[in-house]
């Protein structure tokens, strides 16, 4: 779940780092993986910071589930619950890459 706050307690722990991954145009909000000492990078979780703004949010999850919840409208958040809103999936298509980029004919 995401929860606001200052400075997330994952942060003050002794040798634990962020590593930057995605960022928002327009706002300069980041996201982050939040690693913590002796922790394998498949459990690191996701930490958003506003950019403009001192809050940030912490999601007890890795950047794969964040991202499939924000894009399914199941994250809880206060930054991203507009975008299920914009994209309203209706249908998933596949397509080769044969089929996207067209074929050479070689």
């Amino acid at each position: 779940m995401g929860v606001l706050e200052d400075k997330p307690a994952g942060l003050q722990e002794a040798g634990a780092r962020i590593l930057p991954w995605a960022f928002e145009e327009g706002t300069g909000a980041f996201l982050y993986w939040l690693a913590r000492p002796g922790q394998h990078p498949d459990d690191w979780t996701v930490l958003y910071n506003e950019g403009r703004g001192p809050l940030w949010e912490h999601h007890d999850m890795g950047c794969v589930a964040f991202l499939l919840a924000v894009l399914t409208g199941t994250a809880e958040t206060e930054y991203f619950g507009y975008l299920y809103e914009v994209l309203k999936p209706t249908e998933h298509r596949f397509a080769t890459a044969d089929q996207t980029l067209g074929t050479t004919g070689q």
